[in-house]
């Protein structure tokens, strides 16, 4: 093939190579969005058309400058993801904000898992979640037999390719892969895994692994301890600042809408201020305590509080108490609930509005006060699957105006593209932010803008204005946003017009790789060359992880023999696993010295699995369920709660 020189595109933020897409044609006509896994009026480029493929380092660059070709396939982002991760040795985590597609990356990396004869485990956090990979996977692998481990599931690795699992359910029942086969996990959400019980679910059978989060933080030893040691560590990071530059996401306009406490709510507030004062300064002077973010303070004196039995843990846990109640104050502040009746008309013009709030109890106050001027349902955790999506469908088809919920609908779950968030009180939590900022930071079309109002009590731990405990995201929302502003609560008119500017009248249009793959498709139709000659040329221009990507992630169809040619010649010099594998720097929290650890609770298991009690020749020994290995025995019955099984489970 001729590969002719060309310009290079900026490096991703992950160093990964890339793959540009095919350049739009001189009219300027930009892609339309299909739904993953169908391509409606898909149309083979033309022989006529005008194909270059050109060499730069790192990157591929291919025009395709027929106007009727459509550009559909994963994002340009996303196959970075995915060439990261093969340079990984197919293991590693993608941390992406949300709503920028993290699930289209694990189908990817899925269907190819699939076409090489692996096994696939996707394990998720609730059954909301289960259900929607179900029909994700269903959709985009038609070919495949989706199976279902929890609520009421109870599929095997035997009776399916791919096995959808709730954390639990994984962890309990151990789904591997079939004899002879390989397999792949994937982990969504996957910074909850780091809990005793739930690191239970990253199953060691499976060499390769995945994981899919917002943002890798806990507020224990967790990312460290288990999380990288299991997936390895970062393999690409993808921000807001980058979703918005590409057109993945929407730029935010955001308003800051401060309100006074009332007189009562003042004093309270001062009272127990006078309690953290105390439990801070003592806490300050804890050895290898971080100060600084505040966000990393916080998790710190969470982790004491669990471990340490001490004064230092005992200064935590009241820090933690004082805490929860000056939040409680002002997160219930009259003042807000005042002010969210004013906002009727913003949520009324609005293309949907979520109302975030922290308790049950607030997000019925927030009903209470909206629903006589809106119309608007509530969410919660103990709502019915079928009434939650009742209730999001009608937000989707504006039969409803608005949703409040209180955090549930913070982590994965699908929400209809609402473009105005209300935030009753600000978390405290990075993670939870960047999943409240990614429900309504979906792309947009032109003119429509994504606005938040995030209301905050003067003078308190939430005021934008203070620098004493101010949360660093704070500082990113100001970096990412279109527009922002501090208004207080009765200057209506003012964020009245902040809200009703419109969005930007030109929206980046998202590189789209599909195209891509069918000119190489089309250069190798025309050159007649073998699959080994393509993998050459595409592993000497661009690398073999971005050549291999290029071919087995865009989901172009399969039936060339030459491209699963190419695929397997290139498959056999993917990096293996390595301890130099390039993963991102991950920022681990640096966690104090526990003095005075707690006594641990004694445990009749090593392991998670549950026991039975048995009776063996006249005597009594306990038996774990999971791997069969039994205690010592004892003469009587009750002697075997002093024992301990040592379990072999995995």
């Amino acid at each position: 093939m001729d590969w002719s020189p060309a310009r290079s595109s900026p490096p991703p933020s992950s160093g990964a190579p890339s793959v540009d897409p095919a350049s739009r044609s001189d009219q300027g006509r930009t892609s339309e969005a299909v739904p993953r896994g169908s391509h409606p009026g898909r149309r083979p480029v033309p022989s006529a058309a005008h194909v270059r493929l050109s060499r730069s380092p790192g990157s591929l660059h291919v025009e395709v400058a027929d106007p009727g070709a459509e550009a559909d396939g994963l994002y340009r982002w996303q196959l970075d993801a995915l060439v990261g991760w093969l340079r990984c040795g197919r293991r590693g985590v993608i941390e992406a904000v949300t709503g920028s597609g993290k699930t289209d990356v694990a189908i990817a990396a899925a269907a190819d898992a699939l076409r090489r004869g692996h096994f696939v485990l996707v394990v998720v956090p609730s059954r909301v979640l289960m259900e929607q990979w179900c029909g994700r996977l269903a959709a985009a692998l038609p070919y495949a037999r989706i199976g279902r481990l929890g609520d009421n599931g109870r599929d095997d690795s035997g009776s399916c390719d791919v096995l959808v699992a709730t954390r639990h359910s994984a962890a309990a029942y151990k789904p591997v892969p079939p004899d002879g086969r390989g397999g792949l996990l994937i982990a969504d959400e996957c910074h909850g895994f780091g809990g005793g019980t739930l690191r239970r679910a990253m199953l060691r059978a499976y060499d390769e692994r995945l994981g899919l989060t917002a943002t890798l933080e806990r507020s224990d030893d967790g990312v460290a301890e288990v999380l990288l040691p299991y997936f390895g560590g970062i393999c690409h990071r993808y921000g807001f600042a980058e979703a918005i530059a590409d057109g993945v996401c929407a730029p935010p306009r955001v308003a800051f809408v401060g309100v006074e406490l009332s007189a009562t709510e003042r004093d309270e507030y001062a009272a127990v201020e006078q309690r953290l004062v105390g439990a801070r300064s003592h806490l300050r002077g804890v050895s290898g305590m971080p100060l600084e973010p505040f966000g990393d303070f916080l998790a710190a004196v969470a982790y004491l509080a669990e471990r340490d039995a001490g004064a230092d843990g005992r200064a935590a846990r009241d820090y933690l108490d004082a805490f929860s109640k000056r939040r409680d104050i002002v997160a219930r502040s009259s003042g807000k609930y005042e002010l969210l009746g004013t906002l009727a008309p913003a949520i009324r013009e609005a293309d949907g509005a979520l109302v975030f709030t922290e308790t049950v109890r607030a997000s019925n106050h927030a009903i209470n006060r909206l629903d006589p001027l809106v119309s608007i349902d509530l969410i919660t955790g103990s709502t019915a699957r079928g009434q939650r999506r009742q209730i999001l469908d009608d937000l989707r088809v504006r039969r409803l105006q608005a949703v409040a919920a209180p955090r549930v609908l913070d982590e994965g779950v699908d929400v209809p593209d609402a473009n105005l968030g209300i935030v009753m009180s600000a978390s405290r939590t990075r993670r939870q932010m960047i999943q409240r900022m990614g429900r309504i930071l979906r792309r947009k079309r032109p003119g429509v803008a994504a606005r938040f109002v995030i209301m905050f009590a003067k003078d308190t731990l939430e005021d934008p204005t203070q620098r004493t405990e101010r949360d660093g995201f704070l500082d990113e929302i100001e970096r990412i946003a279109d527009a922002t502003a501090v208004f207080d609560g009765d200057r209506r008119e003012a964020i009245d017009a902040f809200l009703a500017a419109p969005g930007p009248s030109v929206v980046p249009e998202p590189e789209r790789l599909d195209a891509s793959v069918r000119a190489v498709d089309l250069v190798l139709a025309r050159a007649g060359a073998t699959g080994e000659e393509l993998a050459a040329d595409l592993a000497a221009a661009v690398g073999v992880e971005a050549a291999y990507g290029c071919l087995a992630y865009a989901r172009a169809d399969r039936g060339d023999p030459r491209r699963e040619i190419a695929l397997r010649v290139l498959g056999a010099r993917l990096p293996r696993r390595r301890a130099t594998a390039p993963y991102l720097e991950a920022e681990v929290i640096a966690l104090p010295r526990v003095v005075t650890p707690k006594a641990k609770a004694k445990r009749l298991s090593t392991g998670e699995a549950p026991l039975t009690i048995a009776r063996i020749d006249a005597q009594w020994r306990l038996s774990c369920t999971g791997c069969g290995e039994e205690s010592d025995p004892v003469q009587f019955r009750w002697q075997v709660h002093d024992l301990t099984v040592v379990c072999r489970c995995d």
